[in-house]
């Protein structure tokens, strides 16, 4: 999944990795606290990396794309997550479905032992 399909106001979060209840992504107040912190963020990296570069919007805009793609990675895992327990609710459903139908079958003929025979008490 791309995270184009998500556009970054889908994840409101301030460069200092805090979210805010209200959905905004800071105030002006901590402009300069995050100013200051992207920028020691950009002084460890770069210190990493032997560059000494200074932060264009280029950089920027890689930031805030990195940080959105974890956002909508996290989004998309999350919801595999809640496809895959409705995708089990649905099979036990199912499974429980198809083991009173056997019981049903056994009483029909009682006599009767199917090649297909299994211990219904395993799971």
């Amino acid at each position: 999944m791309s995270s184009s399909s998500f556009p970054s106001s889908s994840f409101p979060h301030d460069p200092s990795g805090s979210l805010h209840e209200d959905g905004s992504i800071g105030s002006t107040n901590n402009r300069a606290n995050r100013e200051q912190r992207q920028h020691e963020l950009w002084s460890y990296l770069t210190s990493i990396d032997g560059s000494d570069q200074a932060i264009d919007e280029q950089d920027l805009l890689f930031t805030q794309l990195a940080v959105d793609t974890v956002f909508a990675s996290y989004a998309a895992a999350k919801n595999r997550v809640r496809q895959y327990t409705q995708l089990l609710r649905l099979l036990t459903r199912e499974e429980a479905l198809w083991a009173e139908r056997v019981e049903k079958a056994k009483c029909v003929m009682p006599e009767y032992q199917s090649r297909f025979s299994f211990d219904l008490q395993q799971s």
